[in-house]
């Protein structure tokens, strides 16, 4: 009989092994200093919300996502879903 390794041991064969957590991909869009403002200023970046770093470029994701989620609740109502099911629509 071969001798299991520190890997293959589980406490029971019920069990399944753990496996590695998944990470979702960045949402937080990256901007240079010198290109040009997300906030349609026409500043450059680094003239403009700069001094705000990432909670600035956080902020700015998710009232985008916030637009996106209201977009698809609006196309979801025009094909007569019921209120319930567009209520707890996560995009």
């Amino acid at each position: 009989m071969a001798s299991k390794t520190k890997q293959d041991r589980r406490i029971s064969n019920v069990l399944p092994k753990r496996r590695s957590p998944v990470t979702a991909p960045r949402q937080v869009a990256r901007v240079g200093r010198n290109e040009p403002c997300p906030c349609g200023s026409g500043k450059k970046y680094k003239d403009c919300h700069f001094s705000q770093g990432d909670a600035y470029l956080k902020e700015l994701a998710l009232e985008q996502q916030r637009e996106q989620l209201k977009a698809e609740r609006e196309r979801l109502k025009a094909a007569g879903v019921p209120w319930y099911k567009r209520l707890f629509l996560r995009a």
